[in-house]
C-alpha cells in the first residue's frame, strides 16, 4: 500500500494562505459592495411601484390640470403617483427635504407602520424613520411645509400632524433620500395637481398584466406591467455606474496580480527549503510527474483553504462594518451583508484559480531538479547582459507611454472615450513591460540603492547590498509586490489630487461666489439676519441688472468691489480686472452674447447717454460683473439688490454640524422669515463641495487599498528574505563563525528588506505619478485646464508605510538567520 507524498509541512504555507486570503476576501468585499449598491438602486425603483401591477402615463394631459384618472381594465384601485420632493421644517433648525412615495390604497396594500396610524386626513402626514430622526420629530408633533415649498398655491405656511412613522426601506437605509408617504387624503397638499402623467394600479386577482397593458396601448395610452417599468428604471440607474464598475474591476484585477506575484514566491520558498526533500524523492525513484502531482495538489489546497477564509471573513468584516455604520448613525437601521451564490462561490474559484497558476512556475522549477544537482545547489548564474527579455521590455515601456501621451492627445481633441481606451492599453502594455523585464532593472537599482545605504548601516548594510544584487531574480520578486502596490496608490493620490485641484479650480473660476441671492426687493436686515445663518462665513450687499448688448437676451450685471471680490469670493484675483467701464465675463457667456475680449459695447445708460463698456474675458467665469459706479450709470434705479454669502470652510468651527445644502436651506429659511420668500440663492457652494465629497469617498477607496497592498507586500518581502537565508544557509554559517553577531545578522536582513523596499517604492512612486498625471489629463484635459498637484503628504505616507512594511517583514528571517548555529548550518542540515 503506497502512501501519500506530503512535500511541504503546513504551517510553511501560512504565507501562502494569509496572501490567498487576502486576495479572495477583496474579491468578496467587491461583490459585497456591488450587491449593496445594486440592492440600494434597485430598492429605490421598486418603492416607487410598491402595490401596483401596471403603470400608466398620459403623456398628452395639459400641464398643471387634474384629469381623472384612466379607466384601467380589471382595476380594483388606480392611484396617481408622485415622485417629487417636499420640503418640511419641524423648528429650531431643522429642515428636510424628502422624497414622496406614493401609497396604494389600504385595501390594496395596507402601510406597514412602527409606530402610529396611516393619514386620515390632508393635515396628517407619515414619516419614515430616517425622516422622523432627520427632523427630530414623532408622532403627534407638528411639522409644517414652508409657504414657498407649497404645491397647492395657497399663501403661509402649512402645519402637518405626523400621524405615523415606518421602517425605512433598504434604499433609504444605504443612503437614499428619506420618504414622506403620500396617499388619497394628502395628495392635494404634498404634490401639485397635475404634477405627474402616471398612474399606477393594481388589478383583480387573477387578471394579466400583459393582457391589460396591450388594451391600454390600444386606447393610446403608454402603459408597462410595473415590473417592466422596475427594470427599466433600474436599468437607467445602473447605466451611470458603468464607470464606477469599471474602477472596481480594474482594483480586483491589480490585487490579482499582486497576490499572484506573491503566492508564486510563497511557493518558490516553500520549495526552496525542501531542496534536500526534492532531491531524495527524484533519487528514489520518484518520477518528475509525481513531484508535480504532489505539487500541484498542495497549491490547490492552499489555494481551497485560503480562498474560503477569505471569502467568510469578507463576509463577517462586512456585515460588522454595516453594523458599525448603523451604530455611529451613518446607516438608517441594521443591514444584512446580501449572501449570493456568487459572493461565495466566485472568490473562492478565483483564489484556487490563482494559486494553481501561481505554483505552476514553481512546478517547473521544481521538476527540472536533477538529484545529484540538487544535493549540492550551484549558486544562480548572473547574467550581466541586457538580452530579448530587457530589449523587449524595454520596447513595451517605450511603447505603453507613447500610448498614454497619444491617449492625451486624442482626448484633447473631443474624443474622450478613445483616449481613455488607448490609455488604458498603454498603461497595461507599459506595466507589463516593466514587471516582465524588472529581473534587469533590478541589479543596477539595488548596486545604486545599496552604496548609497551603506554609508549610513556600515557593514550589515554593504552584505544586504551584494547578497540583492547577486540574486536578482529574488529580489525582482519582491520588489514586483512593492511595486504594484506603491504605483497604484501613488496614482489613485496623484491622479485625485489633480482632479480635486482641477476640478476645484474650475468650479472658483464658474461661481467664485458660494452663493448669490437676488430678489426684486429685499428687506432692510436681510444683511444681518443672513450673516447669522450658522456656517455663514461673510456676506455683503450689492446689486444687479440688466443691459441690452445686441443679443437675444440681456446681460445680467452685478456690482462689485474689489474688497468684495477679495473676502467673498474664491478668485481674489478678480479684483484687480474691476475697473470702471468694464465689465468681466467668462468664455461661455462671451459666446451667448456674442462680445469677444477687448470688445467696446456702446450701451444706452439710465441717464440716456451713450457709455462705453469694454468686454474682459476671464477664464469660464458664469457671471458678468462690473464696478458699481458703472451698474449705476448704466442701470440706475432699475438696479435690483442681491447679497453675496461666503461659507465658512468646511471643517471649521463655524461650519460644525452644518452642510452645503443646509446652509443654503437656512439663508432660505430667514429670508422668508423676514418677508422675502421669493428670494433666489444660487448654490454654486454646494455643487463644489459635492465634488469635494466625491473625490473624498475616492481617497477612502485608496487608504483602503493601501491597507491590502501593504499586507501582501509585507508577505511578499518576509518570503523573499527567508529564501534568501535559505540559500544562504552555509554563506550565513561563515559570517557567524568569523565573529559576526546575532545583532548583526539580524541588522543584515532589515537593511535588505529595507534596501528591497526602497527601490520598490521609488520606481512605484515614479511610476505612479507619471500614470496619475497622464490618467486625469486624459479624462479631465480636453474639457478643463489641468493644474497638477502632487500630495506630498501621501506620497511621504505610501514611501514610510513601504519601508515599515520591508523593515518589520525582515524580523521572522533575521531571527532565522541570528539563531542559526554555526556549525548546524555549516552541515546544512535539512528540517
Amino acid at each position: 500500500m503506497s502512501r501519500r507524498i506530503r512535500l511541504t509541512p503546513p504551517r510553511r504555507h501560512l504565507a501562502a494562505l494569509i496572501t490567498v486570503g487576502l486576495a479572495s476576501g477583496f474579491v468578496a468585499i467587491m461583490l459585497i459592495a456591488a450587491n449593496l449598491m445594486t440592492t440600494s438602486l434597485s430598492a429605490g425603483v421598486e418603492q416607487r411601484y410598491a402595490g401596483a401591477d401596471v403603470v400608466v402615463s398620459d403623456e398628452d394631459q395639459d400641464a398643471g390640470s387634474a384629469p381623472a384618472a384612466p379607466d384601467v381594465p380589471h382595476a380594483r384601485a388606480v392611484w396617481p403617483q408622485s415622485d417629487g420632493y417636499t420640503q418640511l421644517d419641524a423648528g429650531s433648525g431643522r429642515t428636510a427635504f424628502l422624497q414622496q412615495q406614493s401609497d396604494p390604497p389600504h385595501e390594496v396594500e395596507p402601510l406597514e407602520l412602527a409606530s402610529g396610524h396611516d393619514a386620515r386626513s390632508a393635515h396628517e402626514v407619515v414619516l419614515d424613520q430616517a425622516a422622523a430622526e432627520q427632523l427630530g420629530v414623532g408622532v403627534g408633533q407638528k411639522v409644517e411645509i414652508p409657504a414657498e415649498a407649497r404645491t397647492d398655491g395657497k399663501p403661509g405656511d402649512l402645519e402637518l400632524t405626523v400621524s405615523g412613522i415606518s421602517a425605512s426601506g433598504t434604499a433609504t437605509a444605504l443612503g437614499g433620500t428619506p420618504v414622506v408617504h403620500v396617499n388619497s387624503h394628502n395628495q392635494d397638499v404634498l404634490a401639485a395637481p397635475g404634477a405627474t402623467s402616471t398612474w399606477l394600479a393594481a388589478l383583480e386577482p387573477g387578471a394579466d398584466p400583459d393582457q391589460v397593458v396591450s388594451a391600454l396601448q390600444e386606447d393610446s395610452l403608454t402603459a408597462l406591467t410595473a415590473q417592466q417599468a422596475i427594470d427599466d428604471g433600474v436599468s437607467q440607474v445602473m447605466q451611470g455606474f458603468g464607470a464606477l464598475a469599471m474602477v472596481f474591476v480594474v482594483f480586483v484585477v491589480i490585487a490579482l496580480v499582486t497576490s499572484a506575484v506573491v503566492v508564486a514566491n510563497t511557493f518558490a520558498v516553500t520549495l526552496a527549503q525542501r531542496t534536500r526533500a526534492l532531491a531524495l524523492l527524484r533519487t528514489l525513484g520518484a518520477t518528475r510527474r509525481q513531484v508535480a502531482r504532489t505539487v500541484l495538489r498542495e497549491s490547490v489546497l492552499v489555494g481551497l483553504l485560503g480562498a474560503v477564509i477569505g471569502t467568510l471573513g469578507a463576509h463577517l468584516l462586512a456585515q460588522a462594518l454595516l453594523a458599525a455604520a448603523a451604530g455611529v448613525g451613518l446607516l438608517d437601521g441594521l443591514l444584512v451583508v446580501p449572501v449570493t451564490p456568487l459572493s461565495l462561490l466566485v472568490p473562492v474559484v478565483v483564489g484556487v484559480a490563482l494559486t494553481v497558476l501561481a505554483g505552476f512556475g514553481p512546478v517547473r522549477a521544481a521538476v527540472r531538479v536533477a538529484p545529484l544537482q540538487a544535493l549540492r545547489p550551484a549558486p544562480p548564474a548572473l547574467d550581466r547582459r541586457l538580452g530579448a527579455r530587457g530589449i523587449l521590455s524595454l520596447t513595451a515601456v517605450a511603447l505603453g507611454l507613447l500610448a498614454l501621451v497619444g491617449a492625451v492627445a486624442v482626448s484633447f481633441t473631443g474624443s474622450v472615450g478613445l483616449g481613455v481606451a488607448i490609455g488604458l492599453l498603454g498603461g497595461v502594455v507599459s506595466f507589463a513591460g516593466l514587471l516582465a523585464g524588472l529581473v534587469v532593472l533590478t541589479r543596477p537599482l539595488t548596486r545604486f540603492v545599496g552604496a548609497l545605504v551603506a554609508r549610513i548601516g556600515g557593514l550589515p548594510a554593504r552584505i544586504a547590498g551584494a547578497n540583492t544584487s547577486r540574486n536578482p531574480r529574488r529580489s525582482a520578486a519582491t520588489v514586483a509586490a512593492l511595486l504594484i502596490g506603491t504605483t497604484l496608490m501613488t496614482m489613485m493620490a496623484v491622479g485625485a489630487r489633480t482632479t480635486e485641484s482641477t476640478l476645484t479650480t474650475e468650479l472658483d473660476s464658474r461661481k467664485p461666489i458660494d452663493s448669490v441671492v437676488t430678489a426684486e426687493k429685499l428687506p432692510d436686515d436681510a444683511l444681518s439676519a443672513v450673516s447669522e445663518v450658522p456656517g455663514v462665513a461673510h456676506a455683503s450687499e450689492t446689486e444687479h441688472g440688466d443691459v441690452e448688448v445686441g443679443a437675444d437676451e440681456p446681460m445680467t450685471l452685478y456690482a462689485a468691489t474689489p474688497a468684495q471680490i477679495r473676502e467673498d469670493s474664491h478668485r481674489p484675483d478678480l479684483a484687480d480686472s474691476l475697473e470702471d467701464g468694464t465689465v468681466v465675463l467668462g468664455e461661455e457667456r462671451a459666446e451667448t452674447f456674442g462680445v469677444h475680449d477687448g470688445q467696446v459695447l456702446q450701451i444706452d445708460g439710465a441717464d440716456g447717454a451713450s457709455h462705453e463698456l469694454r468686454v474682459k474675458v476671464d477664464s469660464n467665469l458664469q457671471m458678468s460683473i462690473v464696478s458699481p459706479s458703472t451698474l449705476t450709470a448704466l442701470v440706475g434705479k432699475d438696479a435690483q439688490p442681491a447679497l453675496f454669502v461666503a461659507f465658512a470652510e468646511k471643517g471649521s468651527a463655524a461650519r460644525e454640524g452644518q452642510d452645503a445644502m443646509g446652509i443654503v436651506s437656512g439663508v432660505q429659511d430667514v429670508l422668508a422669515e423676514h418677508g422675502a420668500p421669493d428670494a433666489q440663492v444660487d448654490a454654486a457652494g454646494v455643487e463644489r463641495e459635492m465634488y469635494g465629497q466625491i473625490l473624498t469617498v475616492l481617497l477612502g477607496i485608496t487608504l483602503a487599498l493601501l491597507a491590502v497592498a501593504v499586507l501582501v507586500a509585507l508577505v511578499g518581502v518576509a518570503n523573499t528574505l527567508s529564501l534568501g537565508v535559505i540559500e544562504r544557509t552555509g554563506e550565513n554559517a561563515l559570517l557567524r563563525a568569523l565573529g559576526t553577531t546575532r545583532g548583526q545578522m539580524r541588522a543584515m536582513l532589515a537593511w535588505e528588506g529595507l534596501l528591497l523596499a526602497l527601490v520598490g517604492a521609488a520606481v512605484g512612486i515614479v511610476l505612479g505619478s507619471v500614470y496619475g498625471v497622464l490618467g486625469i489629463a486624459t479624462i479631465l484635459g480636453g474639457q478643463f485646464p489641468l493644474q497638477v498637484t502632487i500630495p506630498w503628504g501621501q506620497i511621504a505616507l505610501v514611501l514610510g508605510l513601504a519601508l515599515a512594511a520591508g523593515l518589520l517583514a525582515s524580523v521572522l528571517p533575521g531571527r532565522r538567520a541570528a539563531r542559526t548555529a554555526p556549525a548546524q548550518a555549516l552541515a546544512s542540515a535539512d528540517e
